[in-house]
Order: C-alpha cells, then sequence, then structure tokens
C-alpha cells in the first residue's frame, strides 16, 4: 500500500509545467489572426490583430516595420512586420508560441457602389472586410443599379461596383470605367410577392396581383427590379398596372412595409431581412427569374489603391462574402 501512494505522488510531481493533470495533457490554446494589414505611421491595440481563448501571459516581439508598445503594435513607414505571441501555461492550455507576417499599408478609403438589394449583405462584407484590413476604410453607397451605373458614367467616385443585373454592368464597360475582364458573378437571386404582415388581401398567386381593388408597387422599369418583374408577369401571362414605381427593390419594401400598398414585387431576399414588416410568398419557378449579380473593380479607383479594391472583390466571392449571402438567402454564383 505504501509503495503505490509513493509512486502516485511520484507521478503528479513528475508531471510537466502546463499539463492538466497526471490523467492528460492541456490543450493547446486557440490562437486566430484577425488582421492582415494594418495602416502605417499608426498605433492599433493588439487585440484587433490576434484574439485566444488563453488567459495566460502573454509576451509580444516584433520585426520589420513595427514594434510593440504595451498592447499595442506601433507602425511607422511600409512594409512587413513579423509579430510573436508567446502565451505562458495555464491549468487548461499548454504554452504556445504563434508567429504572423502582417502587411504594413498606407491608410486608404473605398468607395463600393452598390445595388440597394445588397445593402445587408455588401454592408456586413465590408465589415468583414475592415477588421481584416485595418488600414482600409469601406464607404458604401446604395441605389438602384441604373443610378449607380449613370453615377458612374458622370464621374461618381468608385473603386468597386456590384449591380443588381448584367445591362447595367455592360453599361460601365461600355463607357470605360469598368474593364470586361474584371466583371465576375457574386450571386444570384429570384423575385418574390412582397405582401403586408398577415396578407391582409389574401394574395397567394401572380394572378391574385391583377385582381380589382389590388394596389401593386414595382421598381421602376428601368431598374433591374422593373425589368424582371416585367419579364415575370410576360410568363405568367399576367398584365398588372402598378399604383406607383420605385427607384430600388428596396422603395418597394417600404411602401409595402409601410401599409401603402397590397403587395410589390422585389427580391426573395427583401422578404427575408425585412423583418416583421412583410411576408414573401414564393412565385414558381416556371414564371419565375433567375437573377444575377455582378461585381467588378473600377478600371481607376478612386482611391489608388486597387489592390485593396482587389481583395474586397476577392473577399466578397470568398468564403467570407458567401457565408454571409447565403446567410441572407443569396444563391451561389
Amino acid at each position: 500500500m505504501l509503495r503505490r501512494v509513493i509512486c502516485v505522488l511520484a507521478a503528479l510531481v513528475l508531471v510537466p509545467h502546463g499539463r492538466a493533470s497526471a490523467a492528460g495533457y492541456a490543450s493547446a490554446p486557440a490562437v486566430t489572426w484577425v488582421a492582415s494589414a494594418v495602416p502605417t505611421e499608426s498605433t492599433v491595440d493588439l487585440a484587433n490583430i490576434v484574439t485566444t481563448d488563453s488567459p495566460g501571459r502573454r509576451t509580444w516581439s516584433a520585426a520589420g516595420a513595427c514594434s510593440v508598445r504595451g498592447v499595442a503594435l506601433v507602425t511607422q513607414k511600409a512594409g512587413t512586420c513579423r509579430l510573436t505571441l508567446r502565451l505562458g501555461a495555464t491549468p487548461k492550455y499548454s504554452a504556445s508560441t504563434s508567429s504572423a507576417v502582417i502587411q504594413v499599408r498606407r491608410k486608404s478609403v473605398l468607395t463600393v457602389l452598390a445595388a440597394a438589394s445588397l445593402t445587408n449583405a455588401v454592408t456586413r462584407i465590408g465589415d468583414a472586410f475592415m477588421s481584416r484590413f485595418l488600414n482600409v476604410t469601406v464607404r458604401f453607397s446604395f441605389a438602384g443599379s441604373s443610378t449607380l451605373a449613370t453615377q458612374i458614367e458622370q464621374g461618381a467616385p468608385v473603386d468597386v461596383v456590384a449591380m443588381a443585373d448584367t445591362a447595367n454592368m455592360d453599361r460601365v464597360v461600355s463607357s470605360g470605367d469598368v474593364m470586361r475582364g474584371a466583371v465576375t458573378t457574386l450571386a444570384r437571386n429570384r423575385l418574390a410577392i412582397l405582401v403586408p404582415r398577415g396578407n391582409p388581401k389574401k394574395i397567394a398567386t401572380v394572378a391574385d396581383l391583377a385582381r380589382s381593388g389590388v394596389k401593386v408597387v414595382l421598381c421602376d422599369a428601368a431598374q433591374p427590379c422593373g425589368k424582371y418583374a416585367a419579364a415575370m408577369f410576360a410568363n405568367a401571362k399576367v398584365a398588372v398596372e402598378p399604383a406607383s414605381r420605385e427607384a430600388s427593390a428596396s422603395g418597394v419594401v417600404s411602401r409595402v412595409a409601410n401599409g401603402e400598398a397590397d403587395a410589390g414585387i422585389a427580391y426573395v431576399t427583401d422578404g427575408l431581412v425585412s423583418g416583421d414588416s412583410v411576408d414573401a410568398i414564393e412565385i414558381p419557378a416556371s414564371s419565375n427569374v433567375d437573377t444575377i449579380y455582378p461585381i467588378a473593380v473600377a478600371r481607376k479607383p478612386s482611391s489608388g489603391d486597387a489592390a485593396a479594391a482587389a481583395a474586397f472583390v476577392a473577399m466578397a466571392r470568398g468564403s467570407v462574402g458567401r457565408e454571409i449571402l447565403v446567410g441572407l438567402g443569396f444563391g451561389p454564383p
């Protein structure tokens, strides 16, 4: 019995620092490098650069175009920064070392012009982009695609543009503001009938929109959502005289949500993000229209930061953007 107690005590004494117990090892902490670029001549909170679930003692070291001062990363000129984080062991986590090379770049402001129906998606993608590229501020402008094309043709600042149709993207390609080879598909969408919550007019089909006394709002005929609606009505062989035309899909949603219309034609995604104000009624595939959202970097980005503009498009079309878009009801490219 005494020998057994001595062996147990010896086993406990020989457990290396950082082990959870004599029975097993501590787990490695999770370390995530959030940012891949930081601005020049700045002081950045290290919590915005790397995160970890370990409460262990943190020791930092830096080399290149950066230095560490307390809990902040300090940068001067552009270049690369190699940042290393050493975490002390805890009863739950083992000691760990993690390093990353971070770009130190000049500050820039990207202007992203996007179709109104992309407002929620592009805003979220922009937030994710700015958390990774701390040197970039993203400014958004949302409107109907026809309006955006006109703005670009008239010289409005633009780094990235995302349209709700290919026709308006072709306009800015023809005007020389976007290169044809830069255009790629971001996402797809479909139309839906939007009605006030509870559907007081008991609308169930596209044909119901032609009933007497049903007030329907549509997008302006020059906007993609207006053109798509016209094609859908033609497919369904239904004629509808709208009570009003709106400058964008968001205008249709607003009219319906405020009870100013009995129904409207907008995108499926508009119904999903409208909260408790509207209901969306599915339109059969035989009548519906598959809509394409192209995205591109401007030929001459207003910010002068073509690399940042290209990185924004890459994120929008990559796993981050895909998760956001699919979560909001958009279809993949």
